[in-house]
């Protein structure tokens, strides 16, 4: 197969099993087992209609043929399946070397050829997103949110192909083999990566057409931010947060965040932070008639799929709405219950709360606090602890799942520690400001996180 006829179409389902390459709109959900779930998803969402960048994919049968060309597939298996997920050094002496032999490796010559003439047939070659996209991601009971890496404002046919190598290096992190490990994917991996056009972002975020927390249908949820999305999953600024009830066609509640910076395209073309102004960064980021749009083209996405969606999506200077991802919203909610490993209480608190945020993983759970600014090892840690940080992000996995609680600083529903949290059954309460301040090492307290809000 040459670099021309990677490039092209080759059809959905089963005629698209041995490509390589692959437009967007030649993929659908019956692919997820060659593109992964995002790029599936993606490509159902171009047959319906809805507005998507433009892009293409990179398959794992590509990243497979690889490995498999390069004699490297048994050594992946036994360093990944030698790994033990309960002792970081471990995990990542593991991944150390996995990541050198992908390195090693590389993006093959003919590859290379056949993912610039894709590259440069998108859209005249501009800047493009590099998305990983692994098989098994992006399902019911898995998000990966964060696990892997993705690459905004690639520029050049050189850089795609180093970006495509980078998202192929990042499935062998420490916190993606701690994440198969957690849900029995196992080995062998398997992971395909997006190609998209990037948006003129103005603004960006993401909805849930189920509110994650308490499971209800009957609203849906948005947030938020100026620029990329990067600060609003991350965690890092207070987005905005609105709630539409599509029924009477009405805004039911606005909380307006304050952001004191923004992820946008610099000058040169790449990523940069700049700083917004106090009255700049409180202003709303979303007009009503811009919030109420925004939740119909969620509940038709969520039709389309049938369940309820978790979804991306970008706003540009010219205000056209792009869905840059859409996945089912994992493990929504029937109850409340108790974390295991963390003491349970049926009775209120007594004592006033400490810190109040917003509740972002349903249940209840009672343990000693542990502050922290960076994550350890799931060993240095006591089963049931409540950890307390500014923020975590998927390198903290491998520690949570030893956690009987998560306290945060920052974020919002949709920030990493949140959707983590909601995956591991881990009460969680984000977006509390002081927490790291306002609690100690040692302290037993209660974390709630009830309805909308959360406090401990």
């Amino acid at each position: 197969m040459n670099a021309a006829d990677d490039a092209s179409p080759s059809g959905v389902g089963a005629t698209a099993t041995t490509a390589r390459i692959l437009g967007l709109d030649a993929v659908g959900r019956s692919d997820a087992a060659l593109v992964g779930g995002k790029a599936a998803n993606l490509g159902e969402l171009v047959r319906a209609g809805v507005p998507v960048p433009p892009g293409f994919v990179v398959s794992a049968s590509a990243f497979s043929d690889a490995m498999r060309r390069a004699g490297v597939v048994e050594e992946l298996q036994h360093v990944e399946s030698s790994c033990d997920t309960d002792d970081l050094e471990s995990l990542r002496h593991g991944s150390r070397r996995l990541v050198e032999i992908v390195r090693m490796v590389g993006v093959p010559p003919d590859l290379r050829r056949a993912i610039a003439d894709a590259w440069a047939a998108l859209d005249g070659g501009r800047a493009v997103a590099v998305r990983s996209s692994a098989i098994g991601e992006d399902a019911a009971d898995a998000s990966f949110a964060g696990i892997n890496e993705s690459f905004t404002n690639v520029i050049g046919a050189d850089a795609v192909s180093d970006a495509v190598l980078r998202c192929w290096a990042s499935a062998f992190s420490p916190r993606a083999i701690a994440y198969r490990s957690l849900h029995g994917t196992g080995v062998p991996v398997a992971i395909a990566v997006v190609v998209e056009s990037m948006v003129d972002v103005d603004c960006s975020g993401v909805m849930f057409t189920a509110d994650p927390v308490t499971g209800s249908t009957t609203e849906i949820v948005i947030e938020a931010a100026f620029g990329q999305g990067a600060s609003v999953v991350g965690g890092t600024v207070e987005v905005d947060t609105y709630r539409v009830d599509l029924r009477r066609n009405t805004v039911v509640e606005v909380h307006v965040g304050n952001q004191d910076h923004a992820v946008v395209r610099g000058a040169d073309g790449h990523d940069c932070t700049i700083a917004l102004a106090p009255g700049e960064g409180a202003q709303r980021v979303l007009s009503d008639a811009e919030v109420l749009a925004l939740g119909r083209l969620a509940e038709r996405i969520a039709d389309h799929f049938g369940v309820p969606q978790d979804i991306e999506w970008a706003i540009d200077h010219a205000g056209s709405v792009y869905v840059v991802q859409s996945r089912p919203i994992t493990t929504l909610p029937t109850r409340t219950e108790p974390t295991d490993g963390a003491t349970t209480s049926e009775n209120p608190v007594s004592a006033p709360p400490i810190v109040h945020g917003l509740g972002a993983s349903a249940g209840r759970a009672t343990g000693p606090v542990r502050v922290l600014e960076t994550p350890l090892g799931a060993s240095e840690v006591a089963d049931g602890t409540v950890i307390v940080a500014p923020m975590t992000s998927p390198d903290w996995l491998p520690l949570l799942r030893r956690a009987g609680a998560l306290v945060t600083d920052g974020g919002g529903l949709t920030c990493h520690a949140a959707i983590v949290s909601r995956e591991l059954g881990l009460p969680c309460v984000v977006g509390t400001h002081d927490a790291t301040r306002a609690l100690a090492d040692g302290t037993m307290v209660a974390v709630r996180p009830t309805g909308e809000c959360g406090h401990c």
